[in-house]
């Protein structure tokens, strides 16, 4: 009997305390369930606020019909509700009643119960303590004791290890482990050790076990933090109703809307967010917004909120979850009793034809909402409807009628939008009180993914998602997803992985690798393993290259140590992938290098995002990089970079740019980001940005006439073009690399007319024909495509005057036949 002391705890007090609780919730459940306190209240209230009012004037028809109206609504409210409160008082007796019978029994029975005592299940740490004993001294023992348990399955399966096959593995290791180790390191600790902590030290002492963590790309931490995990999903589930009073407080009870008003024409424009299904109900991390949004709906007047943050942030779940535990009782007793309504302003503005017509709609039903006496009202988007411009109509009067009623509005809208159509109107400003939300921290969002998220789409995709894939969803989203703040799109992007792990790789379970696989996919990104031929492409880069550009070996080896170093994720991800100034005349290879990269490793080089700088010229130019706020129109480079994140960006002839936008180069050069019109940043951190310039053409020719070249060369040009005040120091040091691109010399520019021949024959192999490619044709060509100012790029149009001309006169001559090599005499 060495367990008595144990079984008389627990029987007349955990299960007795347990007991008294049960027996107080039932007792007061009638009383909330039927609204007890709420109809004594409202007891000779009308029913649902049905009243009339006498016209102007004394008519004693009126008259008495108005009275007669009132007391019969009256009357009715009465019976109703003292007939619902009869019979919340009569259960209140009767389970009170029937609730102490089993209390008082279960104090009168010791002994009784010892075989429920025995057979019941036992805490988590007292089964630490029966592992211990049971291990006989063996890591090994304990290990396969531990991966036996229930807990320590759901902390291995999380990490993504089976732990059926890490059990048959270590079953078959013949270490036994250091367990005096063990012992001497977490003996002292051994009585207050709860099961997680158990997990995790086995694991930092067995060796065996430690090894295969680690071989996973796992650490100490992980293991640490999913064993935290694993235990707070097992506390997310709902206490039942009768075991929580704050539950049975906050319900919902018989009849309490019976001393509030009917919205027959509100709810034709609304959605009752109350009653919906949230996507998301469990929201982490927002209880100081929560507070503060409960502590201002409190309010009996002037109770109006403006929600403002990016979308993405978190602003439509905020109010939604608000609604969830309005729903479910869990908020403050005084708007447990109210209903949130989405107002759609848009169905309110399309009913009508005119903006005096939809102000006299808009005025109606929120004074039905108003006269109601229990409703929130939100507007999605609120800046759209207090100013007026471009899509937008200004019901400020209309709103302004009821913010200091006890309605209560809650505003939803961003920062940007706030200041310029809110902000500005101070009357209605002081209307709202602000509730500010912003990304939340890393340990906030991981936390909120955990427990918020991942709960939610295992079930909708009969998923399972490990830890190791929540961490890859931040990285990726914080790297890859530009446009939308945590946690919008951290939630995005586990989503849509989750459909793709379980439909285009029939997979149950979401991995790391299905994350990248996704990403990698829909933005045409190279990602996770590196494949043999990703692999061989990566080593190659400059001979592919040079297949199209001849010399300038600088260039090339500068822009595919780049590529390499961002692909293995050596580089900064801080920074655009690489960031260069080619320098040089004209047709020495600038454009075509940033066209052979494109093709190199980008698979084509209309994967280039060309810009030609002489085109955009002062404020214009500016507007038209990055949108205009006048129009309403986005700009050319932020919309095309949003589109396109993974892409090259050739700035070409940048000195001829308006120096106002050089300025808007240094932020997305330095730091790999450009704002647009509208404020928002538009990030570059997976772009090379490749600028050209044939600024100092001229001092580059004649500095190689008086035998300077190389390093010195590169030196005497940069200190050139900026004694010339062509840039600015702060401008090229932006850069990684500035390149020199020198003029080609004669055998250079056979090689140049070589590569252009055996293009012009690609093209002609579509029509079965070639040209005949020989060292007379090379050399010609060279001589007379070659032009001292223009370079290389004269002799395009020499191909197409000398070469092409000739070709199409012999096939309408019908003297080309199918599959012939054609020869050209220059």
């Amino acid at each position: 009997m060495s367990f008595l002391p144990d079984y008389l705890d627990w029987h007349y007090q955990k299960v007795l305390f347990k007991l008294l609780l049960l027996w107080r919730n039932l007792t007061l459940f009638p009383m909330y369930y039927f609204s007890v306190g709420l109809h004594l209240k409202t007891l000779l209230s009308p029913w649902k606020k049905q009243t009339i009012r006498m016209k102007p004037g004394f008519h004693l028809e009126d008259f008495m019909g108005v009275v007669s109206f009132n007391i019969i609504s009256r009357i009715m409210g009465l019976i109703l509700r003292g007939t619902v409160i009869s019979y919340g008082i009569f259960f209140f007796f009767f389970l009170g009643i029937i609730g102490f019978l089993p209390t008082l029994l279960w104090c009168l029975i010791p002994f009784l119960t010892i075989p429920i005592y025995l057979k019941r299940k036992l805490p988590l740490d007292s089964i630490v303590s029966e592992m211990l004993k049971k291990s006989q001294n063996s890591l090994k023992n304990l290990a396969l004791l531990m991966l036996s348990h229930r807990v320590a399955q759901d902390i291995f399966w999380r990490l993504g290890l089976n732990p059926l096959v890490l059990k048959t593995s270590l079953g078959t290791k013949a270490d036994p482990g250091n367990y005096p180790a063990f012992w001497e390191k977490y003996s002292a600790n051994s009585k207050n050790m709860g099961f997680n902590q158990l997990v995790f030290k086995v694991i930092d002492i067995y060796e065996p076990l430690k090894n295969i963590i680690s071989d996973n790309n796992l650490k100490l931490g992980d293991v640490e933090h999913t064993a935290s995990w694993v235990e707070k999903l097992s506390l997310l589930k709902n206490i039942p109703m009768i075991w929580d009073l704050k539950k049975i407080k906050s319900m919902a009870g018989i009849g309490v809307d019976w001393a509030y008003g009917f919205t027959v024409e509100f709810d034709k424009y609304s959605r009752d967010l109350t009653k919906l299904n949230i996507t998301y109900p469990f929201l982490v991390g927002r209880e100081e917004e929560l507070e503060k949004m409960q502590r201002i709906l409190m309010k009996t007047d002037s109770n109006n909120i403006l929600i403002i943050g990016d979308p993405g942030v978190g602003r439509h779940i905020l109010v939604e979850t608000m609604a969830y535990r309005i729903k479910s009782g869990d908020c403050r007793p005084e708007i447990s009793h109210k209903r949130i309504l989405s107002l759609s302003m848009h169905s309110l503005i399309s009913s009508k034809p005119s903006v005096l017509e939809v102000k006299g709609i808009a005025s109606e039903i929120i004074e039905e909402a108003s006269n109601a006496g229990n409703i929130f009202v939100m507007i999605d988007d609120i800046d759209k409807f207090v100013a007026t411009g471009e899509g937008r109509i200004d019901l400020t009067d209309v709103l302004m009628k009821f913010t200091d009623s006890d309605i209560g509005f809650i505003g939803i809208t961003d920062s940007i939008a706030y200041h310029k159509f809110i902000e500005t109107n101070s009357e209605l400003d002081r209307s709202f009180e602000k509730i500010y939300l912003h990304p939340p921290s890393m340990d906030i969002l991981i936390e909120e993914l955990e427990l918020s998220i991942v709960p939610v789409l295992e079930r909708k995709h009969k998923m399972f998602i490990t830890y190791p894939s929540v961490k890859k969803t931040i990285e990726d989203a914080e790297k890859y997803i530009t446009t939308t703040p945590f946690p919008g799109k951290a939630i995005e992007l586990m989503d849509q992985s989750a459909v793709y792990a379980k439909t285009r790789c029939n997979s149950r379970v979401l991995q790391p690798v299905h994350i990248d696989q996704f990403i990698a996919e829909k933005l045409s990104l190279p990602l996770g393993e590196i494949k043999a031929s990703e692999k061989d492409r990566l080593l190659n880069i400059e001979k592919i290259m040079h297949q199209r550009v001849v010399n300038q070996e600088k260039a090339i080896d500068a822009v595919a140590s780049a590529i390499r170093r961002s692909r293995l994720g050596i580089s900064s991800d801080k920074k655009p992938v690489g960031t260069f100034l080619f320098l040089g005349p004209t047709g020495v290879g600038k454009t075509e290098t940033a066209k052979a990269l494109a093709h190199a490793y980008f698979g084509d080089e209309n994967n280039m995002l060309r810009f030609d700088m002489g085109a955009y010229q002062k404020e214009e130019g500016l507007e038209r990089l990055i949108g205009s706020i006048k129009i309403g129109s986005p700009g050319e480079l932020t919309s095309r970079l949003r589109d396109r994140p993974f892409s090259l960006i050739l700035l070409d002839e940048i000195e001829k740019a308006d120096k106002q936008i050089y300025n808007l180069f240094l932020t997305l050069i330095d730091e790999g980001y450009i704002t647009d019109y509208l404020g928002h940043k538009i990030f570059a951190k997976n772009a090379i940005i490749i600028a050209t310039s044939n600024a100092g053409a001229e001092f580059i020719r004649q500095s190689l006439t008086k035998g300077i070249a190389g390093d010195e060369l590169k030196k005497t040009l940069l200190d050139f073009v900026q004694k010339e005040n062509i840039y600015s120091p702060e401008f090229l040091n932006r850069f990684d690399e500035v390149v020199v691109f020198t003029p080609l010399t004669e055998g250079q520019m056979r090689e140049v007319a070589r590569l252009m021949l055996e293009k012009l024959n690609k093209r002609l192999s579509a029509k079965e024909i070639s040209i005949e490619i020989t060292p007379d044709l090379i050399r010609n060509l060279a001589s007379f495509g070659y032009d001292p100012q223009f370079g290389a790029r004269s002799m395009n149009r020499t191909i197409t005057e000398k070469i092409e001309n000739q070709i199409a006169i012999k096939m309408l001559e019908g003297n080309v036949k199918k599959g012939e090599a054609i020869k050209i005499n220059l």
